[in-house]
């Protein structure tokens, strides 16, 4: 029985050996690796191509990461797992909700870099209007003393426009504005806009540009000194709400005690 037995794994062994190498005949070997990449770049351009992809590929542009809108799922993924599962030790009715806290927690921190993202280059654009102001009192072309400017200045808003005017200079491509445009619809900075509308109307009916990027570099200031006075305010309210809390209302009540006490006795 056991020699059937032995005979038969043998034979069945080597027909699967045969098989195996029927099947690989025309190649060396199998590419397993090979082929979990390909599912996983289908995988992606099919992730990519959905309304959910679109926005996280937008989103992660417009937020300056280097990730992948792949890795950046795969994370969200972990963090509400990881986090549902620390909510099922805690309590199992609880646990939806660390699935749903851990998708919150990374788009979040998605839009809070955005956020900043926009604030920086927003704050680097007004000193740029102001050197390009500059520039054009000194005569030429409006490209050409943006151009300058941006050689000079060093930050991430003069990188991009540098790389925008060196584009737009190739025969054939889009124009600087229009890709400056594009670039403000990104980033949602609507000054950019105005400068790309400064621009085109210089271009097609001659008007000044010296006067228009002074004003909107004045009002960007204006701005800019009108959040830091709201900032301001606010920070000071964070500061001496507590204080009034942890200082002031001890203080009161050190001060009422002895007419307090008085007060108690005489009742009596």
């Amino acid at each position: 029985m056991a020699d059937e037995w032995i005979a038969g794994s043998l034979a069945a062994g080597l027909l699967c050996f045969g098989g195996v190498i029927v099947a690989a005949w025309h190649r060396p070997f199998i590419d397993l690796a090979g082929a979990i990449s390909s599912l996983t770049k289908a995988l992606g351009r099919s992730w990519r191509g959905a309304l959910p992809g679109r926005w996280l590929s937008s989103a992660i542009e417009r937020a300056g990461w280097r990730e992948t809108p792949e890795r950046l799922t795969a994370l969200a993924v972990a963090l509400s797992l990881g986090m549902a599962a620390a909510a099922w030790l805690i309590a199992p009715i609880v646990t939806p909700l660390g699935l749903v806290a851990g998708c919150v927690l990374v788009v979040a921190t998605l839009n809070s870099a955005v956020e900043r993202r926009r604030r920086r280059l927003a704050g680097e654009l007004v000193p740029l209007l102001e050197l390009f102001t500059l520039e054009l009192s000194g005569g030429g072309s409006a490209l050409g003393a943006l151009g300058s400017v941006t050689m000079q200045v060093d930050g991430e808003l003069a990188a991009d426009l540098r790389r925008m005017l060196i584009a737009s200079q190739v025969a054939g491509s889009v124009s600087f504005e229009s890709r400056l445009l594009d670039y403000a619809e990104r980033t949602g900075i609507g000054a950019l806009a105005s400068l790309a509308t400064i621009l085109t109307a210089s271009r097609e009916y001659g008007t000044g540009t010296s006067q228009g990027v002074r004003a909107l570099a004045r009002d960007l200031r204006r701005a800019q000194r009108r959040e830091l006075i709201s900032h301001s305010r606010k920070a000071l309210n964070h500061v001496l709400l507590p204080a009034a809390m942890g200082v002031l209302l001890p203080f009161l009540g050190i001060l009422m005690f002895p007419a307090v006490s008085v007060l108690q006795r005489s009742l009596r």
